[in-house]
C-alpha cells in the first residue's frame, strides 16, 4: 500500500549524546539478552532507539539520557517478544501472570525479584536508576502507567486469543496505553529534571493533552509500522486495520481515514497547547514543551528508523481522502478532547477547584 501523507508542524530538537546513548543501550540489551534471538537483537541494534529519546528530551542530563535510552529499548523488545509477535500475545492468563510478575519486580527496588525473567531484571536495573533521579510522586506515575500499560497488552491478548477485532472505539482506549504510550510523558519529567503538581497534570484541559500526544505518537506508529504488523503479527491490532474492518475499505482508503484523524487531533493538540501555554506556570510550559518534542520524537523516528523501512518516500498517498473523511471527535472514548477545544469549548477545567493562580493552569 501507499503510506497516507502525515506531517507534524512541531520543531524538532535533538541531545547531542544520542548516538553514544544508543550504542551504550545496544549493549545493555546484549547484556540482558533481551529479544528473542541474536537475529532480533541485530535488527534491533539497527533502529535507532537512542535516537529517538534523544529527541524526546533534548535537555536531559546524560545520566537520565541513558536510561530512557535503554528503557526505549526495552519496550521495543518486549513489545515485540510478549505482546506482539511471542506465544504469550495470544494467551492472555499466561501473560497477566508475567507482566504481574515484571510489576511486582519493579514496585520492590530493594530485591532483585523474579530475576528468572530477563525482562523483569533489564526493568528493574532501571527502576533502580530511576530512583536516583525521580521524586516518590513521579515514580508513582511511572508506576501506574506501566500498570496500565501491561492491563492493555493482557486485553489485546484476549482479543488475539479470542479472533476479535476491537471496534474503533475500543481501539482508541487499548492504544492509548498500549505500547507504553503514557509512560514517556512521566519519564521526560523525570529525565530533564522537573515535576509538576499532581493537581496540574490531572486538571481535565492537561489531561485531553497528554492524552493527545499519546494517542497522536502511537497513531503515527501504526501508520509507519502497518506493513511489519500485518507480515509478523496476528490480531490486526493496528488503526489501519481496525479501520479498515469497521468501515469495511481497503488498506489504503483505511490509511487515508487514519491519517485524516491524525491530522485532526493534531490540530487540537496544537490549539489547545497554544491555549494552555498562554497563562500557565512554568512548571506546565515546560511539561506542554516536552509533550511537543515526544510527538516531534514519534514522528521522526517512525519516518526514519529501519525499524520501519517502508516509511515515508515518494510513494506517499494523497494527504486528504477522497470521501469525507472519518471524524475523530465521533469516537465516544476520546470525544471528551473536544469538549475542551479552546476554539468552541462551553466548559471550564472542571478538575482544578483550587485557585489557577496556585495551581497553574489557566480557568
Amino acid at each position: 500500500m501507499k503510506l497516507p501523507d502525515t506531517d507534524c508542524p512541531i520543531p524538532a530538537a535533538t541531545h547531542p549524546d544520542g548516538d553514544r546513548a544508543d550504542a551504550h543501550s545496544v549493549a545493555w540489551m546484549r547484556r540482558f539478552a533481551l529479544c528473542s534471538s541474536e537475529t532480533e537483537r541485530d535488527r534491533l541494534a539497527q533502529t535507532g532507539c537512542g535516537m529517538l529519546v534523544a529527541r524526546i528530551v533534548p535537555h536531559a542530563s546524560p545520566q537520565t539520557l541513558q536510561i530512557l535510552s535503554d528503557f526505549f529499548v526495552w519496550n521495543v523488545s518486549f513489545d515485540d517478544e510478549y505482546c506482539d509477535e511471542g506465544p504469550l500475545s495470544r494467551r492472555p492468563g499466561d501473560l497477566a501472570w508475567v507482566l504481574s510478575l515484571i510489576q511486582r519486580t519493579i514496585e520492590i527496588p530493594e530485591l532483585a525479584l523474579n530475576t528468572q525473567d530477563r525482562y523483569a531484571a533489564a526493568l528493574h536495573d532501571i527502576r533502580q536508576r530511576l530512583d536516583t533521579h525521580a521524586t516518590a510522586a513521579q515514580m508513582s506515575q511511572w508506576l501506574a502507567a506501566m500498570r496500565g500499560w501491561f492491563l492493555a497488552e493482557v486485553w489485546k491478548a484476549g482479543n488475539v486469543a479470542a479472533q476479535r477485532m476491537p471496534s474503533l472505539d475500543e481501539y482508541a482506549t487499548l492504544r492509548l496505553y498500549s505500547g507504553g504510550g503514557l509512560v514517556f510523558p512521566v519519564l521526560a519529567t523525570i529525565a530533564e529534571g522537573y515535576s509538576v503538581p499532581v493537581d496540574v497534570l490531572e486538571a481535565r484541559r492537561v489531561r485531553a493533552l497528554t492524552e493527545m500526544a499519546a494517542s497522536l505518537a502511537t497513531w503515527a506508529a501504526d501508520i509507519a509500522s502497518y506493513e511489519k504488523e500485518i507480515a509478523r503479527e496476528e490480531g490486526g491490532h493496528n488503526l489501519i486495520s481496525v479501520i479498515q474492518h469497521e468501515h469495511r475499505c481497503g488498506p489504503d482508503r483505511a490509511g487515508a481515514l487514519a491519517a485524516a484523524m491524525y491530522r485532526q487531533v493534531m490540530q487540537l493538540f496544537l490549539r489547545s497547547r497554544e491555549a494552555l501555554v498562554s497563562d500557565g506556570s512554568p512548571a506546565l510550559r515546560r511539561y506542554i514543551d516536552s509533550l511537543g518534542h515526544y510527538l516531534r520524537a514519534a514522528f521522526d523516528w517512525c519516518h526514519a528508523s529501519e525499524r520501519y523501512p517502508q516509511a515515508g518516500g515518494p510513494e506517499a498517498a494523497p494527504t486528504a481522502p477522497a470521501e469525507a473523511p472519518l471524524q475523530a471527535s465521533s469516537i465516544a472514548s476520546i470525544a471528551w478532547w473536544w469538549m475542551h477545544d479552546p476554539a468552541g469549548a462551553t466548559t471550564q477545567d472542571t478538575a482544578a477547584p483550587h485557585a489557577p493562580a496556585r495551581t497553574g493552569v489557566p480557568a
